[in-house]
């Protein structure tokens, strides 16, 4: 009988126990606004593009065009933009080169230069090309313009404003469009 004693007694001490332990929490209620969270991830502003943050910048621009290449070589930032389905949208192409030369030259200082292509598709019928260039863009930090007019590139209309075309040092191919007084 000692034995069922002790064993009932020691029963009763550990069921003590765990009830005290459960009641622990509750002697300190907390809200969800007073919990200390603590964060995964900070979003920091970019202030230097390298590899290690090229993608997440990249993604970062929320660009209409997709991005089918992108390359990073001594302060020298490329991309090639699809215009698939947007060929004649060049006030599209100039929001997404806004986006992109405002991160390169106001927010980052280690980017000197921005090449751009814009592609698509080939034809099927070439099979040797995989992609068609139809415009190309060459902007760099010294650029005077930038300080000043970068806000309104936007609204740009290079195919027919020899101004941009040359700010841009933008050139079309025949396939990007028939660009009226390129000579200028």
């Amino acid at each position: 009988m000692h034995i069922g004693k002790r064993f009932l007694a020691s029963a009763a001490v550990a069921a003590l126990a765990a009830a005290l332990l459960l009641l622990i929490p509750l002697g300190n209620p907390r809200t969800d606004r007073d919990r200390d969270e603590l964060a995964v991830f900070h979003s920091a502003p970019i202030t230097r593009i390298s590899y290690d943050n090229l993608v997440d910048s990249m993604i970062g621009l929320r660009l209409s065009l997709p991005i089918r290449k992108v390359d990073w070589k001594q302060a020298v930032l490329s991309l090639d933009l699809s215009v698939e389905g947007r060929t004649e949208d060049s006030q599209g192409w100039m929001a997404d080169l806004e986006r992109l030369l405002y991160l390169a030259f106001v927010q980052t200082d280690n980017v000197n230069r921005v090449l751009v292509r814009f592609v698509a598709d080939a034809d099927p019928q070439f099979a040797s090309q995989k992609t068609s260039l139809y415009a190309a863009v060459d902007v760099r930090r010294s650029d005077t313009w930038i300080e000043t007019d970068l806000s309104a590139l936007d609204s740009a209309q290079p195919r027919t404003d020899s101004l941009w075309r040359q700010r841009l040092r933008m050139t079309f191919t025949p396939l990007g469009g028939q660009v009226s007084g390129q000579a200028d």
